[in-house]
């Protein structure tokens, strides 16, 4: 009988992936280290030992790129019988018709696929695969047209004048959901931040874009998942839009488990928490040593009247950048 309820998880099938993106924050593509092929056998014990452990709202497989597991149908399935829901975060191009097929009969609910530009040039530029726009835009379609496709813009520096047309044609792949999240700094991202990162005026107007382009279509759906520092970005002009704001309560944020059995934070933050192979990710999440190391404000924000509304921004970005959670988010050092 599982013995802890996690209400969203992001389950990390594979650190690897057949794309190297410029915006991507995994911690672990930041060179240092070479990643080890997917291991489907492990990836499908951890998840068995997760859902012993835990009943789980809400599993996100994610990677990487999950679909590189043969076996991912089959972890979904596994999932599915233990009463979970499923999203998939997938770059799309692995996205076969039987696949999403298979996807849609075993009840996902979501397959999120970024689609960063209507210009292919962009979307590949940013993926470093020549071709890959071609690849997720029509990924995105069918997904779209099966009902069940998310489409994610991450806004940079290179991509943000174009949003309106990258919009329209995310609305023309039958999309009714929209994940617009700003650049954030991490993994292979950290090496790429003067090209990427967009400066305050430049995102306020891809924001602003977004507004427009939202309030004309309210059949659309949009939300932004990165916690953006509100000293950096004021959200009261973009009411179609619902921003996000990470909780430091381990017991009511979606964690992140990987295919070892890590247990971290969140999946930006490269913080091993504990793994599940030595200890119920219950105890993990509940032990107050560890739930400590997330409470402490950075002094910068300390006295901020937006604190509980910010929370200073992306945490987690700091613990990459910086090497500690008790700092600000680093997109405010960044100009």
């Amino acid at each position: 009988m599982a013995g802890i309820r996690i209400e969203n998880l992001v389950f990390e099938l594979t650190g690897a992936c057949n794309q190297c993106c410029r915006f991507c924050y995994n911690y672990w593509r930041d060179g240092s280290s070479p990643i080890p092929a997917p291991d489907p056998s492990l990836a499908r014990r951890t998840l068995k030992k997760l859902l012993t452990q835990a009943s789980v709202g809400t599993i996100s497989f994610s990677g990487g790129e999950p679909l590189l597991l043969k076996n991912v149908h089959d972890l979904v399935l596994q999932a599915r019988f233990k009463g979970s829901k499923v999203n998939v975060l997938t770059n799309g191009t692995l996205l076969s018709d039987d696949a999403l097929q298979n996807f849609v009969c075993l009840g996902v609910g979501a397959i999120q696929i970024p689609l960063l530009s209507a210009d292919s040039s962009i979307h590949d530029y940013l993926t470093n695969v020549p071709g890959s726009w071609e690849k997720a835009s029509d990924a995105l379609r069918r997904a779209g047209n099966a009902g069940i496709g998310v489409a994610v813009l991450v806004i940079t520096k290179v991509n943000a004048p174009g949003v309106t047309e990258t919009l329209e044609l995310i609305r023309d792949c039958g999309v009714r959901s929209v994940m617009v999240n700003r650049f954030n700094i991490g993994g292979n991202g950290i090496k790429h931040c003067k090209e990427l990162i967009p400066d305050r005026q430049t995102l306020a107007k891809a924001f602003a874009n977004v507004e427009a382009f939202a309030a004309a279509n309210p059949s659309i759906h949009f939300v932004s998942g990165v916690c953006t520092p509100l000293c950096y970005l004021d959200t009261r002009p973009y009411p179609h839009v619902r921003f996000t704001k990470c909780s430091t309560d381990l017991s009511g944020r979606p964690v992140t488990l990987n295919y070892n059995g890590d247990v971290r934070f969140c999946n930006h933050s490269p913080r091993v928490l504990g793994n599940i192979f030595e200890r119920p990710i219950g105890e993990i999440l509940t032990d107050p040593e560890i739930n400590a190391l997330y409470a402490p404000v950075p002094e910068e924000c300390g006295k901020c009247a937006l604190l509980d509304r910010c929370g200073g921004g992306c945490r987690a970005a700091s613990e990459q950048v910086y090497g500690t959670f008790n700092a600000q988010d680093p997109i405010l050092h960044s100009q």
